[in-house]
């Protein structure tokens, strides 16, 4: 048995073998402790002691059923702030005003406290303008999409001849009158008088800072009848001003006249209320011919 493989007796380890394995095994022991009492780095989505950790705000694209933000009883987007009963049916500030003490969905006695939560979703609700296609990148909160939309400069101006029915932002529509129906385009800077051949017909002048003007002159009994427009696709209430004037210093006649100018998206095409500026039908050339009737007058364009 003694033989036996299995029985044979291990060796013994010298006395400095076996102080190199015990230094080794406490050194090992110390590195451990240290990792264990060392202070952990927090793992992702957490903080600390199991808290979660605020996550970063991104913009995520969603889809859902806007009507949902819409009060339910008047249908207007709501908007903080926002009101909910005991049970959580929200309704706007508005209505909450004028409803009685009783919920309008589950019909149970209650008071109405803020819904803090639902405006929080409200104000995130970020959606695109109608006009996005005209250039307008803006994101605006679902409440005041309308609003923005009414007074949106990217908004669509229309082409006022007959039988056209193009439609685009101020840009889109400059290059149109150019290149389609072959409109004249003079440049020129506010507040200075800026003299030019007025035909009959129209011709779009077009301010330092891209804003677009019509002038019109149609042949009447009484002379030429001159209108003067700012284009605009919303009105902002800003109005510019206009001057203009004409002379002839062989018969000792000049007429001024200043004025605020209408402004127009051309929905309708030439708008009928607006200031007339008339030459005399002596001032005019070529009235014989008509078609080719023309004026100079000196135009000065007034910022508001």
């Amino acid at each position: 048995m003694g033989g036996h493989p299995y029985f044979r007796q291990k060796p013994l380890l010298s006395r400095e073998a076996r102080a190199a394995v015990q230094a080794a095994g406490r050194e090992a022991e110390d590195k451990a402790t240290k990792e264990l009492m060392a202070p952990q780095e927090p793992q992702e989505g957490e903080f600390g002691g199991g808290v979660k950790r605020r996550k970063a705000t991104v913009a995520t694209d969603v889809s859902m059923e806007l009507d949902i933000l819409d009060c339910p009883v008047c249908y207007h987007p709501l908007r903080p702030p926002i009101f909910q009963c005991a049970v959580g049916h929200v309704v706007c500030s508005s209505c909450c005003t004028k409803l009685p003490d009783k919920c309008h969905s589950c019909c149970i006695t209650t008071s109405y406290n803020r819904c803090h939560i639902i405006e929080h979703v409200v104000n995130s609700t970020k959606v695109s303008c109608l006009y996005g296609n005209l250039g307008c990148t803006a994101k605006i909160p679902y409440y005041e999409k309308e609003e923005h939309e009414k007074m949106c400069p990217h908004g669509p101006c229309f082409c006022p001849e007959t039988n056209c029915s193009f439609s685009g932002s101020t840009s889109m529509l400059h290059e149109h009158f150019a290149s389609v129906h072959m409109w004249h385009c003079i440049r020129l800077s506010y507040n200075k008088a800026f003299r030019f051949r007025v035909a009959q017909g129209s011709t779009i002048l077009e301010g330092e800072d891209g804003h677009l003007f019509l002038v019109n002159m149609v042949l009447e009994p009484i002379g030429g009848v001159i209108s003067l427009f700012s284009i605009q696709p919303n009105f902002t209430g800003s109005t510019f001003k206009c001057k203009l004037s004409v002379s002839c210093p062989e018969m000792s006649y000049s007429q001024v006249s200043q004025f605020p100018m209408r402004s127009t998206n051309l929905f309708d095409g030439l708008p009928k209320d607006c200031f007339l500026f008339v030459v005399p039908n002596l001032l005019l050339r070529d009235i014989i011919t008509n078609a080719t009737a023309s004026v100079s007058v000196s135009v000065t364009l007034i910022p508001p």
